[in-house]
Protein backbone atom coordinates (compact mmCIF):
# COMPACT_ATOMS: atom_id res chain seq x y z
CA UNK A 1 0.00 0.00 0.00
CA UNK A 2 2.88 2.55 0.57
CA UNK A 3 4.43 1.74 -2.69
CA UNK A 4 1.55 2.56 -4.35
CA UNK A 5 0.52 5.87 -2.27
CA UNK A 6 4.30 6.66 -2.57
CA UNK A 7 5.80 5.36 -5.59
CA UNK A 8 9.31 4.46 -5.24
CA UNK A 9 10.35 6.85 -8.16
CA UNK A 10 8.99 9.62 -5.96
CA UNK A 11 11.11 8.32 -3.22
CA UNK A 12 14.17 7.67 -4.64
CA UNK A 13 14.01 11.41 -6.44
CA UNK A 14 13.28 12.92 -3.28
CA UNK A 15 16.04 10.80 -1.35
CA UNK A 16 18.65 11.84 -4.31
CA UNK A 17 17.50 15.54 -4.07
CA UNK A 18 18.52 15.49 -0.60
CA UNK A 19 21.75 14.37 -0.81
CA UNK A 20 20.50 11.08 0.97
CA UNK A 21 21.29 8.31 -1.47
CA UNK A 22 24.02 5.38 -0.61
CA UNK A 23 27.15 5.31 -1.71
CA UNK A 24 27.30 1.58 -1.03
CA UNK A 25 24.73 -1.41 -1.39
CA UNK A 26 23.14 -1.72 2.06
CA UNK A 27 20.46 -4.03 3.71
CA UNK A 28 18.49 -1.14 4.65
CA UNK A 29 18.38 1.05 1.97
CA UNK A 30 17.30 4.61 1.95
CA UNK A 31 14.27 4.25 -0.17
CA UNK A 32 13.35 0.94 2.04
CA UNK A 33 13.66 3.47 5.47
CA UNK A 34 11.79 6.15 4.38
CA UNK A 35 8.93 2.99 3.96
CA UNK A 36 10.00 2.22 7.36
CA UNK A 37 9.41 5.02 8.81
CA UNK A 38 5.97 5.83 7.09
CA UNK A 39 4.97 2.38 8.65
CA UNK A 40 6.28 3.60 11.96
CA UNK A 41 4.11 6.53 11.56
CA UNK A 42 0.92 3.81 10.97
CA UNK A 43 1.72 1.44 13.96
CA UNK A 44 3.08 3.71 16.68
CA UNK A 45 2.15 0.94 19.37
CA UNK A 46 4.36 -1.38 17.98
CA UNK A 47 8.51 -1.81 18.20
CA UNK A 48 10.57 -1.20 15.19
CA UNK A 49 11.01 -5.08 15.19
CA UNK A 50 7.49 -5.81 14.75
CA UNK A 51 7.38 -2.96 12.35
CA UNK A 52 9.70 -4.51 9.95
CA UNK A 53 7.82 -7.78 10.06
CA UNK A 54 4.73 -6.28 8.96
CA UNK A 55 6.31 -4.54 6.48
CA UNK A 56 8.05 -7.46 4.96
CA UNK A 57 4.72 -9.04 5.21
CA UNK A 58 3.61 -6.64 2.99
CA UNK A 59 6.38 -6.92 0.37
CA UNK A 60 7.37 -10.79 -0.02
CA UNK A 61 9.78 -9.74 -2.49
CA UNK A 62 12.10 -8.23 0.05
CA UNK A 63 15.02 -10.08 1.13
CA UNK A 64 15.99 -11.98 4.53
CA UNK A 65 16.71 -9.39 6.60
CA UNK A 66 19.39 -11.38 8.70
CA UNK A 67 21.46 -9.17 11.06
CA UNK A 68 19.10 -6.63 11.01
CA UNK A 69 17.96 -5.30 14.82
CA UNK A 70 16.89 -2.19 16.41
CA UNK A 71 19.82 -0.30 16.43
CA UNK A 72 20.62 -1.33 12.45
CA UNK A 73 16.98 0.66 11.88
CA UNK A 74 17.66 3.50 13.88
CA UNK A 75 21.12 4.22 12.26
CA UNK A 76 19.21 3.62 8.88
CA UNK A 77 16.87 6.31 10.52
CA UNK A 78 19.75 8.87 11.07
CA UNK A 79 21.62 8.39 7.90
CA UNK A 80 18.23 9.23 6.41
CA UNK A 81 17.73 12.53 8.25
CA UNK A 82 14.56 14.20 8.95
CA UNK A 83 14.58 16.10 5.54
CA UNK A 84 13.55 13.67 3.17
CA UNK A 85 10.56 12.92 4.68
CA UNK A 86 9.75 16.83 5.29
CA UNK A 87 10.96 16.86 1.31
CA UNK A 88 8.66 14.05 0.48
CA UNK A 89 5.53 15.30 2.19
CA UNK A 90 6.08 18.52 0.32
CA UNK A 91 5.94 16.83 -2.92
CA UNK A 92 2.66 15.10 -2.62
CA UNK A 93 0.79 17.46 0.28
CA UNK A 94 -1.81 19.07 -1.68
CA UNK A 95 -4.30 21.66 -0.39
CA UNK A 96 -8.35 20.44 0.30
CA UNK A 97 -11.29 22.27 -1.00
CA UNK A 98 -11.24 25.66 -2.82
CA UNK A 99 -9.81 29.29 -2.49
CA UNK A 100 -13.15 30.29 -1.75
CA UNK A 101 -13.55 28.44 1.30
CA UNK A 102 -10.56 30.18 2.72
CA UNK A 103 -11.24 32.22 6.00
CA UNK A 104 -8.91 35.43 6.28
CA UNK A 105 -6.50 33.91 3.43
CA UNK A 106 -5.82 30.71 5.91
CA UNK A 107 -7.37 26.94 4.86
CA UNK A 108 -9.92 26.18 8.43
CA UNK A 109 -9.20 21.90 9.01
CA UNK A 110 -11.59 22.32 11.92
CA UNK A 111 -13.33 24.70 13.96
CA UNK A 112 -15.77 22.91 15.80
CA UNK A 113 -15.80 23.25 19.69
CA UNK A 114 -12.40 24.89 19.51
CA UNK A 115 -10.93 27.41 22.23
CA UNK A 116 -8.59 30.34 21.12
CA UNK A 117 -5.67 31.35 23.52
CA UNK A 118 -5.52 35.23 22.99
CA UNK A 119 -3.54 38.38 24.98
CA UNK A 120 -6.12 39.49 27.63
CA UNK A 121 -6.42 43.34 26.28
CA UNK A 122 -9.53 45.12 26.34
CA UNK A 123 -9.91 45.23 22.23
CA UNK A 124 -10.48 41.18 23.15
CA UNK A 125 -12.28 41.54 26.04
CA UNK A 126 -14.73 43.80 23.72
CA UNK A 127 -14.17 41.64 20.97
CA UNK A 128 -14.89 37.71 22.42
CA UNK A 129 -15.75 38.77 25.88
CA UNK A 130 -14.81 38.32 29.37
CA UNK A 131 -13.54 34.52 29.84
CA UNK A 132 -14.17 33.03 33.53
CA UNK A 133 -11.21 30.37 33.35
CA UNK A 134 -7.88 32.55 32.93
CA UNK A 135 -4.41 30.40 31.85
CA UNK A 136 -2.62 33.42 32.82
CA UNK A 137 -2.89 37.25 33.74
CA UNK A 138 -1.53 37.62 29.94
CA UNK A 139 -3.29 34.92 28.21
CA UNK A 140 -7.16 34.02 28.37
CA UNK A 141 -9.07 31.25 27.00
CA UNK A 142 -12.00 32.49 24.27
CA UNK A 143 -14.46 30.47 22.81
CA UNK A 144 -14.67 31.69 19.10
CA UNK A 145 -18.27 33.46 18.51
CA UNK A 146 -19.23 32.80 14.88
CA UNK A 147 -21.70 35.84 14.89
CA UNK A 148 -18.82 38.49 15.17
CA UNK A 149 -16.91 36.11 12.30
CA UNK A 150 -19.71 36.21 9.39
CA UNK A 151 -17.33 34.53 7.50
CA UNK A 152 -16.99 31.39 9.32
CA UNK A 153 -20.25 30.83 10.37
CA UNK A 154 -21.34 27.76 10.58
CA UNK A 155 -23.92 26.39 7.51
CA UNK A 156 -27.30 25.38 7.95
CA UNK A 157 -26.20 21.68 7.18
CA UNK A 158 -23.49 21.50 9.75
CA UNK A 159 -25.69 22.43 12.23
CA UNK A 160 -27.48 20.44 14.41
Amino acid sequence: MLTRLRPPELVDRVVGEAGRSEKRRRLLSARFTVYFVLAVCLFPQADYLEVLRLVKTGDPGLRPWTGVNKSSLTRARQRLGWTVLRDLFRAVARPLGREDELFHGLRVLALDGMLLAVPDSAANNGAFGKSGSQRSPMEAIRRPEWSRWPSARPTPSSTP
